[in-house]
């Protein structure tokens, strides 16, 4: 299971960690779609750097780097191209009949990850993802303290230059400051066989880190704009709390029917195709229907890019849509 950190992974998965990431999408989703007060302190603290965290809470030192680029290029690469493709035809037909057609928006997450709107928000992400395991797998030929104090580094740019990097083509510039995150998802992996009390180790993390975001010491990120929140603090609240839902998951599912895990698994499999394609659903709803609450968008924006989702990992086209490969049954899931 170390070696599981996509979205789309088929080999050995653990229920509990896939709850996790559908929490975790659940999430993004409801950042992008609830207007309150709440919603950043909440949601933007952690659910984008609980995906970095995972990528490293599973790696895998065995890979090569031919062999991480193919792997990526697989879960990562072909999902981005084909919705960015799928989604263009509805958003150049409709941009331009309906309103002004902007060729910028269409092609912003190459040119500038910063400018990746709707109905492409979160096409930076699954960029800056591919570039932060790949740039992770370069460093792996030098030694830890090297790859950690790059990291460090990485965390401090992000700080002073966050917003510049993140202007980047392809956000590859926010490879750096992301980095750490997949670094602490590393050392937390290591950490996970030594504690004895997983749930009470949580349960810490998780009230510490829930007093320092009502205190207001630590600051929501904003990974896409390149905002890292409070110096060194909200880093480490990202990783305490990903590594708290990983421990609390963990015990949860623990006493929970293995349907349940099985669910997740499938939820979790299909969860790709929900974060590259909410965005499409969220401006339609947006631009060209009626006004609607927002928990009505949320739950739409949530519900039908997650049936599609489970549709496509059905089909010969799960790969190019998902990041995995086609589940012929789900009795080995389950």
């Amino acid at each position: 299971m170390r070696d599981n950190e996509g979205v789309g992974e088929m080999s050995s998965r653990s229920g509990a960690i896939d709850g996790v990431r559908v929490l975790g999408i659940v999430a993004v989703v409801a950042g992008h779609t609830l207007n309150t007060s709440l919603v950043r302190p909440l949601f933007f603290t952690w659910h984008v750097p609980l995906f970095f965290f995972l990528a490293g809470y599973f790696w895998s030192d065995r890979r090569t780097l031919t062999e991480e680029l193919s792997k990526r290029v697989g879960t990562l690469g072909l999902p981005y191209v084909s919705w960015m493709l799928l989604i263009a035809v509805p958003f150049v037909l409709l941009d331009a009949t309906l309103e002004k057609f902007s060729i910028g928006r269409l092609l912003g997450p190459f040119y500038n990850g910063e400018q990746s709107a709707m109905p492409y928000t979160t096409f930076w992400f699954v960029s800056a993802l591919f570039f932060t395991v790949m740039l992770l797998r370069l460093l792996g030929r030098f030694p830890p303290v090297v790859v950690w104090a790059v990291g460090a580094a990485g965390s401090l740019l992000g700080y002073v230059a966050g917003n510049t990097l993140a202007q980047t083509p392809l956000s590859i510039g926010s490879a750096f400051p992301c980095l750490i995150f997949v670094l602490l998802g590393t050392f937390a992996a290591q950490m996970r066989s030594r504690i004895a009390k997983p749930a009470l180790l949580g349960s810490v993390l998780m009230a510490v880190s829930a007093a320092l975001i009502a205190t207001g010491i630590d600051s929501p990120l904003d990974i896409k704009v390149g905002n890292f929140g409070t110096p060194v603090v909200s880093v480490l609240v990202a990783a305490a709390i990903s590594f708290a839902l990983v421990l609390l998951t963990e015990v949860t599912f623990s006493h929970l029917p293995k349907l349940v895990s099985g669910l997740a698994t499938q939820f979790a499999y299909a969860g790709f195709t929900v974060v590259l394609v909410h965005p499409l659903v969220l401006w339609l709803m947006l631009r060209f229907f009626p006004t609607v609450p927002d928990w009505t968008i949320f739950a739409l924006a949530l519900t039908v890019p997650w049936l599609l989702g489970v549709l496509s990992i059905r089909t010969a086209a799960s790969q190019w849509l998902t990041g995995t490969k086609r589940l012929k049954s789900t009795r080995a899931i389950t």
